[in-house]
């Protein structure tokens, strides 16, 4: 057995967003088969599996067990094995449980374990976030967890913090008309040219944090007007979107957004739809380490490490997923990448014992 055969046995089970329990099952199984050093605890479709708290140091493995693509039967393709959720992020799942079960004694000398399995990651409102709910009912035992590594895909650097994320929806309503006659009404598109060419002319702007650079960007990610082929169009709405950088609290970036549409003078309705504050990057003599001999880059995405290091907790992205696989309909992940991560992580854990 190996980390690919796991894989491979994690991608034949479909997991989609709220039906993930055949897979949850099958890990848990898999724990109490392979690690029953580490005791378990599950809820529903989470799990943490545990050592003994009795070292200095507490190392976290995070990962969630949903995929996004609809499922599909695995298969290999030369160094590439393809499934839905291959890269996103089931091998960086794979990888850790795999590193952990051949490392196991070496691990548990040296520090304490704790494996948070959790499910509802992709798309769901934060409450409903299979970690969210794993941290309100762990709060104290995940609060003391010193460096956690969460399995996104990274292309095997470790990125740091995460961007928040804003989504507002907008509405600039004008008057509905004969398009035979547009004088008789006022076009609600027509309207709202002075947002969108403010939001069009906004650059990404660059933050930098501990050496990497987060970017700020503000963009209209989706657009309709009333629909009728003869009618003046009564209303626009649009869908904006505010990525901030962990330089920014939630706040600041909510009252951002709002400063540059009341700017443009136009009327408009306003309403947040979801928003995610960002993570933040968290020091810790070990992560001080690893900048000596590691990739390390921002996270120019939203992650669940947001919601750890909100605790205080040192946490980062850190998989052998490959970013621009994440949710493509036929992913897959490269099992030279996998096998070359559990060596990272050997060397960022257990350097000094080779």
């Amino acid at each position: 057995m190996s980390s690919k055969s796991l894989l491979k046995s994690l991608l034949a089970i479909p997991s989609p967003t709220y039906k993930e329990t055949e897979k949850a099952n099958f890990i848990d199984h898999w724990l109490g088969e392979h690690l029953p050093e580490l005791s378990r605890t599950r809820k529903g479709n989470n799990i943490i599996a545990q050592s003994d708290m009795n070292q200095g140091t507490t190392i976290g493995f995070v990962g969630h067990i949903d995929t996004v693509p609809a499922f599909f039967e695995p298969y290999e393709d030369g160094d590439l094995l393809h499934g839905s959720g291959a890269s996103d992020m089931q091998a960086g799942l794979s990888s850790m449980l795999w590193f952990i079960k051949e490392n196991k004694s070496q691990l548990l000398k040296k520090y304490n374990i704790v494996f948070l399995i959790y499910d509802k990651e992709e798309g769901t409102p934060i409450h409903e976030n299979g970690l969210y709910e794993l941290i309100q009912n762990n709060t104290s035992l995940i609060k003391s967890i010193d460096l956690a590594i969460v399995g996104e895909p990274t292309n095997n650097a470790i990125q740091l913090g995460c961007v928040g994320s804003i989504h507002f929806t907008l509405k600039v309503m004008g008057k509905a008309a004969h398009s035979a006659r547009p004088w008789h009404g006022k076009n609600a598109l027509y309207e709202a040219i002075p947002i969108i060419q403010k939001i069009a002319n906004i650059s990404p702007k660059k933050q930098s944090i501990y050496g990497v650079d987060f970017f700020d960007v503000l963009e209209i990610t989706e657009s309709q007007s009333t629909p009728g082929r003869t009618t003046i169009p009564e209303c626009w709405q649009a869908n904006i979107n505010y990525r901030f950088s962990p330089t920014h609290r939630l706040d600041e970036a909510m009252a951002y957004v709002k400063d540059v549409l009341n700017s443009t003078g136009v009327p408009h309705e306003l309403d947040c739809l979801n928003a995610v504050d960002a993570g933040s990057v968290i020091e810790h003599p070990l992560l001080d380490k690893l900048t000596e001999t590691f990739c390390i880059e921002a996270k120019q995405a939203w992650t669940d490490v947001a919601q750890l290091t909100s605790l205080g907790v040192c946490a980062f992205n850190f998989g052998p997923g490959r970013q621009d696989q994440a949710h493509h309909p036929n992913e897959c992940v490269s099992i030279g990448d996998m096998l070359h991560y559990e060596s990272l992580l050997y060397d960022m854990l257990l350097e000094d014992q080779k």
